[in-house]
């Protein structure tokens, strides 16, 4: 049984909620606190799943109260209800909320939101690990360049000028932006130096996935060994996005899925910046053990940790409110023969792509190239005739990459 928490201080609010969501979801068990002091005593004896509350109340405002339950309820996803879209009240809530939902909102968003949130708990069955997400104040909200984004992307009719005022207000994430335009996918004939130019060519969901890698690796505050380790992993999570989209474009897949591959593939190894931002010294162990045994890294990483970087990752961007495929998608990349299909997807391109990347890296470094592809896998979906012509675009993916990051502009 799942326990959620509303806390609103009109009455009238609340009694609504419990009449809406008990006939809808009459196996969640509801509870309701008018107000923050009220919120807290329930807090003293219950643990809670979900924590909604309104964001303007007297006494306590619904910052404060999530600030509070943070402490003490770390392992709940904590939601702010506002019907403020300013700046000022938008980012405030950045730090003890995961997410925000727009007052009023109807019961589809609402229970979807809760829904989601309860779901996760499946994903990641260790509530440690849970914990380290959930309660980290550098995790906590997506960073201050994405929810900036997001803003500005509400609006259905947002001027291209204010996104590139956002981008172009990030030194590192306009770095990036340029240096994933001038890459193979986008075909052209001349360097992209434009910002407003490269926004365009990207799209909304490449940009934001963007946005939230770069956020995150900035915050990093660990030694320069480590923080150059974080800056491959950016670039090579960009291959791996580039790369599925080659891939997927190269099978005719939909429009969509094409267009959707290349932020997938920037946001799966989010779960591994996690890993090396707040368990730097145990990743490292990780590592080691990955080299000196030959073992792949989701195997030591679940040994070590009881959940590897894809599943840790996912159940971030299920905090964050991302919808339900994008977290599918970066829960299973290592692993699509889990999920029941028998063609090519969106979710093949990243498997693909994130193994030709790293197959691709080991040979140019001269190492041995082990493939961890599943040719089984392949056989069963009609594709194992095609790996030569995927391991061809890849190829040309990570030469363009090289050339990126060598030239002295990226240095």
């Amino acid at each position: 049984m799942h326990h959620i928490l509303f806390v609103d201080d009109d009455a009238n609010i609340l009694s609504g909620l419990r009449r809406r969501l008990r006939s809808a979801r009459p196996q969640w068990n509801l509870h309701f606190a008018n107000g923050g002091i009220e919120a807290l005593k329930l807090a003293e004896n219950q643990d809670f799943d979900v924590i909604i509350s309104d964001i303007q109340m007297p006494g306590m405002d619904g910052i404060t109260l999530l600030e509070k339950l943070q402490k003490t309820q770390p392992d709940a996803v904590r939601i702010i209800l506002t019907g403020h879209t300013d700046n000022a009240s938008y980012l405030r809530t950045i730090g003890p909320a995961h997410q925000f939902i727009s007052k009023p909102c109807d019961n589809k968003t609402l229970i979807d939101s809760i829904e989601n949130a309860v779901g996760l708990r499946q994903l990641l069955q260790s509530s440690e690990l849970r914990t380290l997400v959930a309660s980290s104040k550098s995790l906590a909200s997506p960073p201050d360049t994405y929810m900036r984004l997001e803003t500005a992307f509400a609006d259905p009719n947002y001027a291209l000028g204010n996104v590139s005022d956002v981008v172009e207000s990030d030194i590192a994430l306009t770095t990036e932006v340029l240096k994933l335009t001038n890459s193979s996918y986008f075909a052209v004939t001349q360097n992209i130096s434009s910002v407003a130019h490269a926004v365009r060519m990207l799209g909304t969901e490449t940009l934001k996935a963007l946005a939230l890698f770069v956020g995150l690796y900035r915050g990093f505050e660990g030694p320069a060994h480590q923080a150059a380790k974080l800056k491959r992993l950016c670039h090579r999570s960009q291959q791996i996005g580039v790369t599925a989209a080659l891939i997927a474009e190269y099978e005719n897949l939909p429009r969509e899925i094409c267009h959707a591959v290349p932020s997938i593939g920037m946001l799966s190894h989010i779960g591994t910046l996690i890993l090396h931002t707040n368990r730097p010294e145990e990743m490292e162990a990780v590592l080691a053990r990955v080299e000196a045994e030959g073992i792949s890294i989701d195997q030591a990483e679940q040994e070590h940790f009881g959940a590897g970087h894809a599943e840790i990752g996912a159940y971030l961007l299920g905090l964050w409110g991302f919808p339900a495929p994008v977290i599918q998608a970066v829960a299973y990349h290592h692993r699509p023969m889990d999920l029941p299909h028998k063609e090519m997807n969106g979710l093949t391109a990243i498997y693909v792509a994130q193994n030709l990347t790293r197959e691709i890296a080991d040979r140019d470094a001269g190492n041995a190239v082990i493939s961890n592809i599943d040719q089984d896998y392949l056989a069963q979906i009609g594709k194992q005739h095609r790996l030569e012509e995927w391991t061809n675009l890849a190829a040309i993916v990570s030469e363009k990459y090289r050339e990126l990051t060598n030239s002295p502009e990226q240095r």
